[in-house]
């Protein structure tokens, strides 16, 4: 059996994308925190509490991890 992940909604998949372009344009000895990906997505016509909200959802649906405070994008499959 493949590896399969939690589907994701719309509003989901549009601040994925976001976040993987945002994490991908910083420099890699600069690590991105939970509340920086939050700021971004609220700079890009994300409410604050959607932000939040949605940023949660991917963690629990394994699309984004956090090590030792840093946001992370494992490769899609």
């Amino acid at each position: 059996m493949g590896h399969s992940r939690t589907p994701i909604t719309s509003r989901e998949e549009a601040a994925l994308d976001h976040l993987e372009q945002y994490i991908d344009d910083t420099a890699d000895d600069e690590d991105r925190t939970r509340e920086d990906a939050v700021a971004s997505l609220t700079e890009h016509d994300f409410e604050l509490a959607d932000a939040r909200a949605l940023i949660e959802q991917l963690l629990q649906k394994g699309y984004l991890y956090e090590v030792e405070d840093a946001l992370r994008i494992p490769p899609r499959i």
